[in-house]
Order: C-alpha cells, then structure tokens, then sequence
C-alpha cells in the first residue's frame, strides 16, 4: 500500500505499527518522498481489516488523501512488522503543518512528578514544530533544526518504541537533552528561570520579545494603557489593530462573542488568531483595538505561551516582532539586533526556525469561519484543483499581502502570509520562500503564472524567473484570480457569475478595476458588469487620502459647482487643496477612473467622518463596518424623496431602487452610485445619525450588487454566484448580499480555504493556469 496526504511526522508510521501487529501480520512501513509505504503478509482478510482500521482510525493530526494498494509477489514471508528507515527518491507530496500543544503535552508540563514537568519545548506525535523545522524531506530528525541536538537515552527509548506516544516524534527532547529556554533582560543578563523572569517583566508593564513556532512576538499587558501605548509608539504601529492572547477560551469568552465554529478554530491543532466581535466594557486598554468591534483572539498554542499564562497573564497583547510592515523575524541575531529598540526583555529557545510563519487569522462570521490570512496550521496543506495542470507549474500571486504557490499535477501547494512586496525585506522573503518551496518539493517549473499588472514587482520578477529557466509566462487577470479561487476551493469548474469586488486590480484593457460583475469558469471569462468609475485625484494618493475620494465622489453627485458646497468644505477644510482637487478633477489630470469598490468605500468613510484617512489597507472600510455594526437595519426607511432609495424590500427581490440604479452602459450592466451619495447627504443634513448612514450605506451596496449579479446570472442561464476581493472581508456586506442572492434562489459560493483578499490570488492563479494547460492538451 502506499499512502498520501498529511501521513508524515504525524505518529501514522507507529498507527501503522499498531495495527499491523495487532492483526498478527508482517512486513513493513516507512516513509518515502511522497507518503508512505506499508508491505503487509498475511491472510487476505486481515489485510482487509487491516485497511478499515487504516482509514477510519487515523493520529488526530493524520489526514489520507490516496490509498493506491497492489499485491505483490515475494518468496518468504517475513516474521515481523517492521518500520524501517526511509527513502528519499522522488518528489515529496506532504510536509505536515505545525500543531498547538496537545492535551497529553499539557498534562506532563504541568504535573510537577513528570520528567517533563514544566519544559517549555515540550512536544510528541500528536503536536509541535513540523514545517517551521523541516529542512529537507522526507521528514527524520536529521533533516530537521532538531538534528543539532541528540537525544538522551530517555529520550531515544521513547523514540524507539513503537508503544510510545514520542515513537519516531522527530522532535522529541526534554530538559536534558533538547533545546533550552533563557530569558535576557535589558541590561544584557542572562536571569534565572526565565518563564518567571519573563512573567515578572510583564507585570511590570514591559514589553517581552517571545521565539515562537515561526517567528518572534512582541507580547505586553492587554489591560494596561501605559504598555500597550508604549509598545505601539516603540513598534511605529499607531492605528492598526493588536492581536490578543487570552489564557483559556473561558477567558476569550469574556472579551469576544465566539460562534461554535470559532470556538473549535480556537481549540483546534490550528489555534489561529480568531477576529470575533468585541464585547462592551471588556476591561482591555483603549490602544489594543481603536475604533473597531472586533478584536482578533487567540489561545495559547506552544509550550512558551501555556507557561505564561498558567502565571496569571489572562490576556497579553501577542503581535507580530518586527517594525511595522516588515516581515516577520526568525533569527536570533537579527532579533537581537533589530528589536532592542521595542523590547526591554527577550524569552529565547536555541531551535533554529527553519522559516518564517506568521499566526493565521480567521474571520468569525454569520455565515461561517472566514479565512483572512493563512498560514500556522493551514500551511503546507495542499489545496485540490478540479483540472490537473499535467506540468509543474509556479503562480507568483499579488502585490499585497503576497503569497505564492507551487502545482503539481492536481493539486496547489500555497506558501504561507509572506507581506506587501513594496517593502524591501518582504520582496526579499517572496525571492526566498520562492526558492525553500521548490527546493523542499523538488519541483522544477514548467510554466510561470502572474498577475497580470506590469506595474507589480511580481509581475517583473516572473521575466527573471522565465528567462532563467526558459519557461512560458501565464498572465492571469486580477479579478478573474479571485474568481477562481473560490471556484477551485468548491470543486467546480463550470461557469458561474463572479461578483469581485476589491480596491484595485489591473483590468483586461488596462484601467483600473474593482467593482465587477464576471460571468466565466477557471479557464475564461467575460466582463458583465462593474461599477460606475470614479476619477481618482492623484491616483494611488487618493487610496491613503480618503477625502480626495469623497471630493470626486460629491463633484460627480452633485455637480462642480458642490466644491464650494458644504459638504465639499467639511471633508476638505483647506480651500487651496479643495479647489485644486476640483480643478484636478474637472481638467481629467492625474485623475486616472477606477471601478473599484474599495474607494467607493473611502468616499462614504470620510463623507460621513468616520476615516480621513487610510493609515493601514482597508481601514476606512473596516471603520464604517464597524460603525454601522451599531445601527439597526434601516431597509424600512424613508421613501418620500426623489432619490429615496432605501424603501422597504419586499422579500426574495433586490429592490426596485437598487435595480433602477444597475443600468445598460456600453454593452456592460453598470452600477450607479450616484443616487447614493445623494442619499447620504440629504441624511447629513437631516442630522441622521452616522451609524444610520453607515448602516444605509452597506444595505444599498449589497442591493444594487445583488440586483447586478441577479441579472447577469439569469442572462447567461447560470445558478452560482461567488464572492471574492478584499472588500468581501466586509461581513456584513458580505451577509447583506449573501442573503439577496440566495433570495433570489442563486447559490453563493464563499471562500473556506484561502482569503478573500490577495493572500488568495496564487491559487486563484494556480486554478486558471491548470485549467488553461490540461484545456490545451485536451483541444
């Protein structure tokens, strides 16, 4: 038999073991390449047992994706089970994702008569490092950061039998033999004890660099005003959202309302940073989260972090180790050398990290866990392709919040969050996890594929890349990605309608898009639909200024002449800025248009005052979410205008407001907002309140998108809609159009797997050149 999926440094070779003798058979089970290899002899019933057991008993952390099983022929029969050593020869199909501690682990740690009672790299089969400490494949402790460290004779009898929790657990150690903890304070000390040196320093407010699985936190007390706002003024990080560690999920629940699904994410292998809506009065200092009603959550996942909060830290601040918009950090030199200037105190272990993995994030929402950043304990789990690309391929993803991902044959192997490539440390970590996921899979590119945008560093990186290995470049459109990512996600390769809505992505005639209506499969697709354009004043400026936005946006509602009009005044203050925006505007100079529905977004958030301006991606949009998170629906509301636009809906309909605004427009069904900022003003005057307008905002968009996905569907005889693009990271847009669509009798397909955003793209990217390659060979 020989068995793939996640079947390696997972305990399946001692199940195996297990089984086999249990059933009174012989032979033996190793590791290859690309899974794992069991001969078994004996009577033929047995081994049908045998294969039972093996598929419906698995390791928790085991998964079987293939069971290829052929008889073989072999004079003498041997009298044992055997693991055996394992062989290397071929491409290597798993490397098995890194595990939060396990319950057995905990036991140990905290039982004072255990060996290993209160080792703070504690691990076995079942938990632990696996991909943040492979080298190479197939996964032994000597291809491992481990191999630096021998095992005592404790240890190793551990390791060799097959009866033990830690049978062949490469990462096997104790306080004896494996790697040590030291705490260093800021005076360059080396204390004793230092998970009590560490606890000490955070409660006295200060900032404690914590090695991790895949990289270094930054960890402070979550309650206390002073730390919090001094790690964010030391870290250069003023306004973006601070993850959280709470001690228990019983502690979790006292911060953030948790779905059942979210309440599993967070107690599972995974234990990704879950983002839940934050609760009133929930004791956290003022900085951790400002202006949001969500607060990202996470449990305790490594020994280091178990440890701390068994010392009564109920919830510490756990972020990231770098200056803000670098890359994660690994080394401890460069740790040393690059946070001395944010930490006063370091908590080291001396494993090597192999490389970098950020924590993964995880969206709590009412239609389920949505992903938003994916990596510890997703990554390098391979992702299935409906169409199988024949040749090996590499997809370079997006711009920002980059990932890329290798193929081979049928299925995307997408590395972890790497950044936004404009930085010069995370391009160098692209050119590098680049190179660690060729190497680690063996894999030899027979095609690149890319975004399509000639501006994005890697779209020009893919040339070096082809000139180098004399491949062909496979462009693939932005939003067209997006689609097929979702498409790839669910199985499908037949049509269905994409409603891609983002901040920007280079359109197939080179302007700007961002708000699209696609009608297509993974192979092709054609452009339905979008929203009306808005002239962006300054261009890329104007995605950071959020006013510029709003001028174009009321100049384009209103008429010129509103530049001198109040409103104009109230987002712009400055009369030379407004007046020389206008003119921008008005002359078509440096104002390129844009479908995007991000700066629509931008727009309504500095009309109404909630962001003027975008210190991070996406924050104006995440700001009037929460906004209007507060307010109730306003679907029933007035009805008496011209305009009047948010009208009671009858069920099952987009509304007759919201499809009067979806019009005909140069052969492309057009959404026009315009009604909408007139809408918004005439609140402002009335002195609505914001989270009202904030609230009638999202309910029009999700209409008129739901009233144009609705007619593209029914024109093209199709029953699927899927929604993709940053914007979707929006819930309750997301929930708002969702429930329109399906209203209407659509299916709406959501991301599982991978973002919404551009840490999607790559697969999306991976579906469309697969398809694209096996559709050629088949022609």
């Amino acid at each position: 038999m020989h068995v793939s999926g996640q079947v390696q440094g997972v305990g399946f070779r001692p199940f195996v073991y297990r089984i086999a003798t249990g059933l009174g058979l012989s032979g033996s089970v190793g590791n290859d390449a690309s899974g794992v290899v069991i001969e078994l002899f004996g009577e033929s019933s047995r081994i049908d047992e045998f294969a039972r057991v093996l598929a419906c008993e698995c390791p928790p952390l085991a998964r079987i994706d293939t069971l290829v099983r052929r008889e073989i022929e072999r004079e003498g029969a041997p009298t044992s089970f055997l693991i055996v050593e394992s062989q290397p020869a071929g491409r290597p199909d798993r490397v098995t994702v890194d595990s939060a501690t396990c319950s057995d682990c905990l036991r140990e740690m905290f039982d004072p008569v255990e060996r290993r009672h209160g080792h703070a790299l504690i691990n076995c089969t079942n938990c632990g490092p696996r991909y943040t400490i492979v080298n190479d494949v197939p996964y032994d402790r000597a291809l491992t950061t481990m191999s630096v460290f021998p095992m005592c004779e404790r240890c190793r009898a551990e390791y060799g039998d097959p009866i033990d929790r830690r049978f062949h657990a490469q990462p096997t150690c104790c306080p004896r033999c494996g790697p040590s903890l030291e705490f260093i304070d800021g005076g360059g000390e080396s204390r004793a004890d230092p998970i009590a040196a560490a606890s000490d320093a955070l409660g006295r407010g200060q900032i404690v660099a914590i090695k991790g699985l895949g990289g270094y936190h930054l960890a402070v007390d979550a309650t206390s005003e002073a730390a919090v706002a001094r790690l964010r003024a030391k870290k250069r990080r003023d306004h973006k959202p601070l993850a959280l560690m709470a001690d228990s999920i019983e502690t979790a629940r006292l911060f953030v309302a948790l779905s059942r699904e979210a309440e599993e994410l967070l107690t599972s292998p995974a234990a990704p940073i879950v983002l839940a809506t934050r609760r009133d009065q929930d004791g956290l200092a003022s900085g951790v989260a400002p202006g949001m009603h969500r607060l990202g959550v996470m449990l305790p996942h490594t020994p280091i972090q178990h440890l701390l909060a068994r010392r009564g830290h109920r919830v510490l601040v756990m972020t990231s180790a770098n200056m803000s918009d670098d890359p994660l950090i690994t080394e401890d030199d460069d740790a040393r050398e690059r946070l001395s200037v944010i930490a006063d105190a370091f908590l080291l272990h001396d494993r090597r990290i192999a490389r970098a993995v950020d924590d993964s994030i995880v969206l709590d929402t009412p239609l389920g866990p949505l992903p938003m950043r994916r990596a510890r304990g997703f990554v390098p789990t391979p992702i299935h392709l409906p169409a199988p690309a024949g040749r090996p391929g590499l997809c370079l993803g997006g711009e920002l919040k980059s990932t890329v991902a290798i193929v081979d044959d049928d299925h995307a192997v997408l590395s972890q969050h790497i950044g936004d490539l404009n930085h010069t440390l995370a391009f160098e970590r692209f050119r590098v996890t680049i190179e660690d996921l060729l190497r680690l899979y063996r894999l030899s590119p027979a095609w690149i594929s890319r975004d399509a945008h000639p501006g994005y560093l890697s779209h020009r990186y893919a040339d070096v890349l082809a000139k180098r290995w004399g491949v062909p470049i496979i462009d693939v459109q932005h939003h067209h990605a997006h689609m097929a990512a979702v498409l790839a996600e669910h199985g499908r390769s037949t049509p269905a309608v994409g409603l891609i809505c983002d901040g920007v992505g280079y359109g197939s005639d080179g302007a700007s898009w961002g708000g699209e209506i696609l009608v297509g499969d993974l192979a092709t697709f054609t452009r339905r639909g979008r929203m009306r354009p808005l002239a962006l004043p300054g261009g890329d400026v104007a995605a950071k200024q959020t006013g510029r936005c709003a001028i174009s946006w009321i100049l384009d509602s209103l008429g010129a002449e509103a530049i001198h009009g109040d409103h104009a005044r109230r987002v712009m203050p400055v009369d030379a800025e407004r007046e020389a925006i206008g003119a921008m505007l008005v002359r078509g100079v440096n104002s390129p248009a844009s479908s995007g529905l991000g700066r629509l977004f931008d727009a309504a958030a500095s009309l109404l005052g909630v962001c003027d301006f975008n210190h991070y991606e996406a924050m104006s949009g995440m700001r009037l979410e929460a906004v209007a998170a507060g307010a109730p629906s306003v679907g029933a509301a007035r009805t008496g205008d011209s305009d009047g636009w948010i009208n009671e809906r009858p069920r099952g309909s987009a509304g007759d407001d919201a499809a009067a605004c979806v019009r005909d427009c140069e052969g492309l069904l057009e959404i026009d907002h315009r009604p909408l900022c007139r809408r918004l003003v005439r609140g402002i005057e009335r002195g609505e309140p914001v989270a009202v307008l904030s609230r009638a905002f999202h309910e029009s968009i999700a209409s008129m998108l739901a009233s144009a996905a609705i007619r593209a569907a029914r024109g093209a005889s199709l029953s699927s809609v899927v929604l993709s693009g940053g914007v979707f990271c929006n819930t309750l847009l997301s929930f708002l159009v969702q429930r329109e669509l399906s209203r209407a009798g659509l299916e709406v397909l959501l991301h599982r797997q991978v973002p919404a955003n551009d840490g999607g793209i790559a697969l999306g990217q991976a579906a469309v050149a697969a398809a694209s390659v096996w559709r050629k060979k088949s022609e």
